[in-house]
């Protein structure tokens, strides 16, 4: 069972401390992982088909301050569909599509996935994931989505849910402004969101005896959302609903498909 990891705010910020919680769930994920983040328009990808807990560059990544973006996109893999070991079947993926790099996390496994149309976009890797990221991009470069609105957000809130009726289908992906968050509609595995904003406070990783002071090590001025498909903190996370899309922008919710509205 792999592991997502998005997070969006509205300055960059260096992820070191929900980095660390993530890579934790290593164990259980031992056949990759891989962080993908914005330095500017264009994304960064840092991926290896290794146990994170067992990697150089993931330790290394944990405490590089270069390491600093307003949005991210992490994944730890267990494999089901796909090579082990290899670099084209560790996510995240990434291609092209406007001007704008999309990346793109699935956890899960589909069923009959070389069904979906994929146009001029094809897989590098064996997985169902990057199929099913083909065939998004596809399907939203057939739609001209360049700017994205409300009604394209609808549309893609139900291009998802067709997707996860093939199986199971939780995925995290962004085009450098947006952070897609999109929870499976069988509710597989999960899929939870914190928000954090001033005042910081303390807290602590689950199920690790290590805590810390948020106003520390955050900006009085600094907001934004975590999201993942376990909760890692002793925060309050809340879960999305099977079937729900959410869509943060520079550390903002700016649509869920259930019609759920950001907290004052």
């Amino acid at each position: 069972m792999c592991e997502l990891l998005g997070m969006s705010f509205n300055k960059p910020v260096r992820p070191r401390i929900s980095f660390k919680a993530f890579r934790r769930l290593s164990g259980r994920n031992p056949d990759g992982w891989g962080v993908a983040f914005y330095p500017d328009r264009s994304a960064a990808v840092f991926k290896e088909p290794l146990e994170a807990g067992r990697s150089q560059l993931a330790e290394f990544l944990e405490r590089y301050e270069g390491l600093e973006s307003k949005i991210f996109v992490a994944h730890v893999r267990r494999a089901t569909v796909g090579e082990r070991g290899a670099y084209r079947n560790t996510h995240p993926f990434c291609r092209e599509l406007f001007g704008r790099e999309y990346v793109f996390a699935h956890n899960g496994t589909l069923r009959a996935f070389r069904a979906l149309e994929l146009g001029p976009f094809r897989p590098v890797g064996e997985t169902d994931s990057e199929h099913a990221f083909c065939h998004l991009l596809y399907r939203i470069q057939k739609r001209g989505v360049v700017e994205w609105g409300r009604e394209d957000f609808d549309w893609l809130a139900n291009v998802l849910r067709e997707i996860s009726r093939r199986g199971a289908f939780n995925a995290i992906f962004s085009d450098g402004v947006h952070l897609f968050c999109y929870f499976d509609e069988s509710g597989y595995n999960g899929m939870f969101f914190v928000r954090r904003k001033p005042p910081h406070g303390r807290l602590k990783l689950v199920d690790e005896d290590w805590e810390i002071d948020l106003s520390q090590v955050k900006g009085p001025d600094e907001f934004g959302y975590v999201v993942a498909t376990k909760r890692l903190t002793d925060e309050e996370w809340l879960e999305l609903e099977p079937g729900e899309l959410i869509v943060f922008r520079d550390g903002r919710m700016v649509y869920s498909s259930s019609g759920r509205e950001e907290e004052s």
